[in-house]
């Protein structure tokens, strides 16, 4: 036992490690592309072609490789298109991307057993991936780059207070079939460091980068309890894709974290209940 527990606590280490220099690579380059609208959009589509592309080679690939590189392209179009030219009408060109990517599946799969699996992986991917990560695109334009650049860090932030308390400290599982691991003490240390990471880089932003944000602590609760709840949800609807196509993670891009779409799967439920939340209470 003590030889395996050593085992065990010498691959969460170097885990740990390889997602802290993960995150100290890629963090700098995303955050400066929200210097600008137009890098934030060209950052949304890179990452929701990533994304997508994993998705596609993990779940149909073996039915169409083709299809798989195809899809990606189109599902990426919705950000580039919606944060160019069709801000007024995001609704009516998800639904055209989405007729486009039904037609190309019914014009090249011929197999009536896995045609329902190719409607099944294309929508998700344009609605879970393409469509909830463009609300980074509305945010980022009402109500700007600190409020935008504090909505991703905020899927970061918990995460690894989530990680850091539930690898130390977590004992009582959530009871997930899809991600047996997540631990209630993993939640609440992870909204307890996000409530003081929103409070922290308020005073930051406001002081030293002149922005206008006013966050009152009793928002910041909202919204850190709701970035636990969203960003857990968002991992285990992920893990249970990940638990029925029988892999650890959708890709190797991030050593530590996985593909891309393991380290925004959180981020993709939270966006767009922040930005709602935004609109009724900011």
């Amino acid at each position: 036992m003590g030889e395996v527990e050593s085992k065990k606590n010498s691959s969460l280490k170097k885990e740990t490690i390889q997602r802290v220099i993960s995150a100290l690579i890629v963090a700098p380059f995303v955050v400066f592309c929200f210097v600008s609208y137009q890098s934030l959009v060209g950052l949304v589509a890179a990452i929701v072609l990533i994304s997508s592309s994993e998705f596609f080679f993990t779940t149909i690939k073996r039915i169409n490789s083709w299809l798989a590189i195809t899809y990606s392209a189109i599902v990426t179009t919705y950000p580039i298109l919606y944060g160019v030219a069709f801000r007024k009408y995001p609704m009516e060109l998800l639904s055209v991307i989405f007729m486009v990517g039904i037609i190309v599946a019914l014009s090249k799969v011929r197999d009536r057993e896995i045609i329902t699996e190719v409607y099944f992986a294309y929508s998700v991917a344009l609605v879970y991936i393409s469509f909830l990560l463009s609300f980074f695109i509305p945010l980022y334009d009402v109500y700007g780059a600190a409020i935008a650049l504090l909505t991703l860090t905020l899927s970061w932030t918990y995460d690894s207070f989530a990680y850091a308390f539930g690898m130390t400290m977590g004992k009582h599982k959530f009871g997930s079939y899809y991600s047996p691991n997540k631990s209630w003490e993993g939640f609440y240390g992870g909204i307890f460091g996000t409530f003081v990471y929103i409070l922290i880089y308020q005073f930051v932003a406001n002081s030293l980068f002149k922005s206008n944000m006013h966050i009152t602590p009793i928002f910041a609760v909202v919204i850190a309890i709701t970035t636990g709840i969203m960003d857990t949800f968002g991992d285990i609807f992920e893990s249970s894709i990940k638990r029925h196509y029988n892999v650890k993670h959708m890709g190797n891009l991030m050593p530590g974290h996985g593909g891309m779409l393991d380290r925004i799967d959180g981020l993709l439920f939270m966006t767009p209940i922040i930005y709602i939340l935004l609109k009724f209470f900011y």
